[in-house]
C-alpha cells in the first residue's frame, strides 16, 4: 500500500482545513460589508460559523455512515475492537479542524476596512 490506512485520517484533516479555509477566506468581502453595514463582529462571526458548523456537521455524518456501511460490507475486516472509540473521535478531530481553519480567515475578515470593503464592491 502506498497509503496506510492510519494516515487517511491526518489527509482527511488537512483536506477539511483546506477546504473550509478556502470557503471562509471567499467571504472576507462579506464579512467587510456587513461590518461597514454595522453588523457586530460576535453577529458577523455567528453567522459565518453557523454555515461552518453546518458544512462540517453533513461531512460528520456523511463520514460515520460511510465507515458503518463500509464496516457492514467488509464483514468487520476493517475495524477492530477499538472502532466504537475511534470514529467518534476522528469525527471530533474533523469538527475541530474545520472550526479551527474558520478562524484565521475570519480573524481577517474582521479586520478588514468597512470603507475598503464597500468600495471593492462598486
Amino acid at each position: 500500500r502506498l497509503i496506510h490506512v492510519r494516515d487517511i485520517r491526518w489527509i482527511s484533516a488537512a483536506g477539511v482545513y483546506a477546504l473550509m479555509s478556502f470557503t471562509v477566506s471567499q467571504r472576507r468581502k462579506e464579512i467587510g460589508i456587513r461590518s461597514a453595514l454595522g453588523a457586530s463582529p460576535y453577529r458577523v462571526l455567528m453567522s459565518l460559523f453557523s454555515r461552518v458548523a453546518s458544512q462540517v456537521g453533513v461531512g460528520v455524518v456523511v463520514g460515520i455512515a460511510g465507515a458503518i456501511l463500509l464496516e457492514r460490507f467488509t464483514g468487520d475486516v476493517t475495524t477492530s475492537a477499538r472502532a466504537p472509540l475511534v470514529v467518534p473521535a476522528i469525527a471530533l478531530l474533523m469538527v475541530v479542524v474545520g472550526f479551527f481553519a474558520a478562524f484565521g480567515p475570519a480573524r481577517q475578515g474582521l479586520k478588514i476596512d468597512p470603507s475598503e470593503a464597500l468600495r471593492a464592491e462598486q
